[in-house]
């Protein structure tokens, strides 16, 4: 759960990223005056601001994609890839039942792309099932690989194909938009400070915040890999954020879970 240095950007990272997405931006409205039939073919990116895909890229699309210098220098190289002879043809995307088409260009990146992400969801996942269990911050004697993730944590980190059977043409934007996101080398890190955050969230929610402060602060104070060690060796689960609500429980029943929320994070109070 390593965490990478933030990009600074530079005058001159902006002047080189608004080069090369005029030059991209600039073959797209080319292939769609020379050739309109292929253009619903043509890479499709999302807008959050008009919150719908455009036919070209801004500089505040392109910037989504960006934490590191290693995310911006692979962007910009995929962008310049795309300025090659014969990277507009248009393909047919193997093993689906609808024939999807898209460009070379776009193909060759997805599947580039996806190696890089699985080989990082493997070490997600070797990392995570390592984590010595514990139960009230006693270690047990086992791993979390020795009893199993969660259902949907383990689907999150199984590796990513390109395509399935069923994926539509519409489907294949946002199957891109999702490559590219988890393309990012800190995809990882923002999703574990999501779910701190949903997490804190679930305590303020099901528990008197007033009896549970110090329990707040001291999550929120934790190193993100420190908290993310702590949650999944607890048994990775919202259970301990969540005891059907304190409206719904005895008085003892809510101060029993109060009392096992208190001894998972602050073991020694």
């Amino acid at each position: 759960m390593s965490r990478y240095h933030r990009i600074k950007w530079r005058e001159s990272d902006e002047q080189e990223v608004k080069r090369v997405l005029k030059n991209f931006n600039a073959k797209l409205k080319r292939i769609k005056k020379k050739n309109p039939q292929n253009f619903d073919y043509m890479p499709k990116f999302y807008d959050k601001e008009q919150e719908k895909f455009t036919d070209k890229l801004s500089v505040n699309q392109f910037k989504d994609f960006i934490n590191t210098r290693q995310d911006l220098k692979r962007e910009l190289n995929a962008l310049k890839r795309f300025s090659k002879r014969g990277a507009e043809e248009i393909v047919i995307l193997p093993n689906t039942d609808f024939n999807i088409k898209t460009t070379k260009w776009q193909k060759t990146e997805m599947n580039r792309r996806i190696s890089g992400i699985n080989r990082r969801r493997k070490a997600r996942l070797e990392e995570i099932e390592n984590i010595p269990m514990l139960s009230r911050g006693q270690e047990l004697g086992y791993k979390v690989g020795d009893i199993g993730m969660g259902r949907a944590e383990k689907v999150a980190l199984e590796p990513l194909k390109a395509t399935t059977k069923r994926m539509q043409q519409s489907d294949l934007k946002w199957k891109w938009r999702s490559i590219m996101s988890e393309s990012r080398l800190e995809y990882f890190i923002d999703s574990d400070f999501r779910l701190r955050e949903n997490y804190i969230k679930g305590i303020k929610m099901y528990y008197d915040v007033e009896n549970v402060k110090d329990v707040i602060e001291k999550i929120e104070s934790m190193d993100i890999s420190e908290f993310l060690n702590k949650f999944y060796a607890e048994g990775g689960t919202f259970e301990i954020s969540s005891p059907k609500g304190k409206s719904k429980l005895k008085f003892q029943e809510y101060q029993s879970q109060e009392e096992l929320l208190r001894s998972v994070w602050l073991p020694n109070k």
